[in-house]
């Protein structure tokens, strides 16, 4: 599958993990784009052969975190801190986005998370 296409099913498929009124919907599709733009070369080097589709990817780039480019997951951090930032101050208070505190935190919270970031990561775990 050519590259460009490539991105454009993630940045599609991405945009399924997450149910939100459509002001919510359309900053998520932007967030996700831009994961999909500034993550491109660590999607190739370490996802590429996971199938695109239902959180996949996403979950490959996570299992990479601290291995992604520093673009890759300043942009990721700055998604999940869009995404799940009302969790991660109640939940994870100080914790740091990027450095995996955050990421590990709302880990061990997850029966514990509200709203979309509940519902990505329900979606992310049913896959």
């Amino acid at each position: 599958m050519p590259f460009r296409i490539r991105v454009a099913a993630i940045t599609v498929s991405l945009t399924v993990l997450l149910t939100a009124t459509m002001a919510e919907a359309d900053s998520i599709l932007a967030q996700l784009q831009a994961v999909a733009q500034a993550c491109a070369p660590d999607i190739q080097t370490f996802c590429a052969g996971t199938p695109i589709g239902g959180g996949k990817v996403i979950r490959c780039l996570g299992a990479n975190y601290m291995s992604v480019s520093p673009a890759c997951r300043s942009t990721m951090a700055s998604a999940m801190g869009r995404v799940c930032g009302q969790d991660i101050a109640r939940l994870c208070p100080g914790s740091a986005l990027g450095s995996g505190e955050a990421e590990s935190c709302l880990q061990a919270h997850v029966t514990e998370l509200k709203g979309t970031c509940k519902e990505a990561a329900n979606r992310l775990a049913a896959k």
